[in-house]
């Protein structure tokens, strides 16, 4: 049975801080901290982030402030069961603005030189709100932006594409405010246009034992001519599943496994379309729909024959770094920063995002996959989760 989380009682003022009222008192929460970690999110990366930092910190120099929606997750039992006596559940934080001033407080009342946000992207607005009001507050924060989107890059133009380089750049005029983004795990882009001056931190992946990982009990065997083509992760729309379920039709000998949660967009697809239908009956579509251990997952990496990160969102992958890891190619899309990290290291290929060019690079890259293979051999020794703990502890 899980121990009981602490709860923060807290009210908002005015100006958007919040001030401390009751709290749940335990040895663990009320001593003097070194930093406070802020994620009310648990979906993909994110309660990895918060395990590395508490991990590097230790239990006794860091608290967790998070949401009731996260401790009830599955992703934070796997990843941070045992950082339940140091994890705090802030009440009504249903905005980034009331996340960040009930954290604040929290933060403050510990004793914490520093706050650290680890996907700060939605709270560039409310910390500028806050620094504003409070331009002596006596606690550094650090947010890492996830999510660089340029003008004139491969995405769409959306209003934040215009507006986020600018919030950035106001926020860093703050003694308090250290800002930092995302990039590669193998620290391929170096800046970002439209954030000049900002530093980046690399993609935090764990590399895993050189032990051999046993292939996964749902995974089909490999044969002879016939590839394993993986998907794996969150499955979200952005993964673009369908496009590879037209490509199989166009690669008749391939074998398309799914590895990872589904989300509710991409599971109504599963469930209606004919064409996976038709593939699941055949054997050539095989999906595996729910969390897997960072274990587990590496031993599914490591066991197909090619790894499609088919993003159409212009941003760094972790199940890029971690196919890498595990000595597995990768399939990305043409023109984007995935592209510019498989160019520059060979580690994969890269394709047009129509059926037909996936079935192409689907057969290039099995004709020639020893070479692929022998690019991430080159390459996992640089993939780790020391820049991103350093950085983001200011060590």
């Amino acid at each position: 049975m899980r121990s009981p989380i602490h709860v923060l009682g807290v009210r908002a003022t005015t100006d958007g801080m919040v001030k401390e009222a009751t709290d749940v008192r335990t040895p663990h929460v009320d001593q003097k901290v070194e930093v406070a970690v802020l994620e009310t999110n648990p979906i993909g990366h994110r309660m990895h982030y918060v395990r590395y930092l508490v991990d590097a910190v230790g239990p006794e120099g860091c608290i967790v402030l998070t949401s009731g929606r996260v401790t009830d997750s599955e992703e934070f039992t796997e990843h941070l069961s045992s950082a339940v006596d140091i994890t705090v559940a802030l009440p009504e934080v249903d905005t980034p603005r009331a996340a960040l001033g009930a954290a604040v407080s929290k933060a403050r009342a510990a004793g914490a030189r520093a706050l650290i946000v680890p996907d700060g992207d939605f709270y560039l607005i409310p910390l500028l709100l806050l620094l504003l009001r409070h331009p002596r507050l006596p606690l550094e924060v650090r947010l890492l932006i996830m999510r660089t989107t340029t003008i004139n890059g491969p995405e769409r133009l959306r209003p934040a594409t215009l507006v986020k380089p600018l919030l950035a750049q106001l926020v860093r005029v703050f003694r308090q405010a250290r800002i930092m983004f995302l990039t590669d795990a193998l620290g391929v882009v170096r800046a970002r246009p439209g954030y000049p001056g900002i530093p980046a931190v690399k993609d935090p992946v764990q590399p895993e034992s050189q032990i051999a990982l046993d292939r996964p009990a749902w995974l089909p065997r490999r044969q002879p001519g016939t590839p394993l083509i993986g998907v794996f992760g969150v499955i979200t729309p952005r993964k673009n599943l369908p496009l590879l379920v037209k490509a199989m039709d166009l690669c008749p000998s391939a074998v398309l496994v799914v590895g990872g949660a589904l989300e509710l967009g991409t599971r109504e697809f599963v469930d209606s379309d004919e064409d996976v239908r038709r593939l699941i009956a055949s054997g050539r579509l095989v999906i595996a729909d729910q969390l897997f251990r960072a274990d587990e997952l590496a031993a599914a990496l490591a066991h197909v024959d090619l790894v499609a990160v088919l993003h159409d969102n212009d941003a760094p992958s972790a199940i890029l770094a971690q196919a890498c890891v595990g000595h597995t190619p990768v399939l990305v899309p043409a023109g984007g920063w995935l592209a510019q990290v498989t160019e520059s290291t060979g580690v994969g290929a890269t394709t047009t995002l129509t059926a037909e060019g996936v079935a192409e690079a689907i057969q290039r890259v099995t004709r020639d996959r020893r070479r692929y293979v022998e690019a991430t051999r080159v390459h996992a020794s640089r993939i780790n989760t020391v820049d991103f703990v350093e950085k983001l502890l200011g060590r």
